[in-house]
């Protein structure tokens, strides 16, 4: 009866170093930026290690002990303790990989910011106005105007009205003043 109580204790004791409050008082604590998981895994670490001294523990009593009810009970609380600790290993794994996201998800964020930041310092930055110089061409014939506008085009002017009047045509252009 001393083997299995205290083995219960020890279990005791080990689950409650994990305990929902510890766990929760590490998420409420957190920064808003993304959970500190550092604090939860360290808790873990040390669970782990407690759970494998008293699977130490409990493997040799298991030795010293022979083969009665105490010995089936003792071998119960062991198979426990071991699917425990293989949960609470994975747990931390988990929790680790999270830790990990968490880190280059934060980052990620502080790059998008710093992109932000340089886009709206450029979008501020006040761009001088092109300035323009305009030209107008006459032509008596569509062929006629559409050549001279062609050689201007080479030059660099852009056309953007064309009207016609009368018996001629009138073409408006502009390019920037260099």
């Amino acid at each position: 009866m001393k083997i299995s109580t205290l083995s219960v204790v020890c279990l005791g004791l080990a689950l409650g170093i994990i305990s929902p409050s510890a766990l929760g008082q590490a998420e409420d604590s957190a920064p808003a930026a993304g959970p500190d998981l550092g604090s939860v895994l360290a808790k873990l670490d040390q669970v782990v290690a407690g759970l494998a001294k008293i699977s130490e523990y409990l493997a040799n009593l298991e030795k010293s002990t022979d083969g009665n009810a105490r010995d089936k009970s003792l071998k119960s609380v062991a198979s426990q303790l071991t699917d425990l600790n293989e949960n609470t290993e994975a747990l931390a794994k988990t929790l680790s990989g999270q830790a990990d996201d968490s880190e280059a998800a934060t980052g990620l964020l502080k790059e998008l910011v710093a992109l932000q930041g340089d886009a709206a310092k450029k979008a501020a930055q006040s761009t001088t106005p092109v300035k323009w110089e305009y030209k107008s061409i006459f032509g008596d014939s569509r062929v006629a105007l559409e050549e001279e506008m062609n050689a201007f085009g080479k030059d660099g002017w852009e056309f953007f009205n064309i009207t016609s009047f009368g018996r001629g045509s009138a073409a408006f252009a502009r390019r920037p003043v260099k």
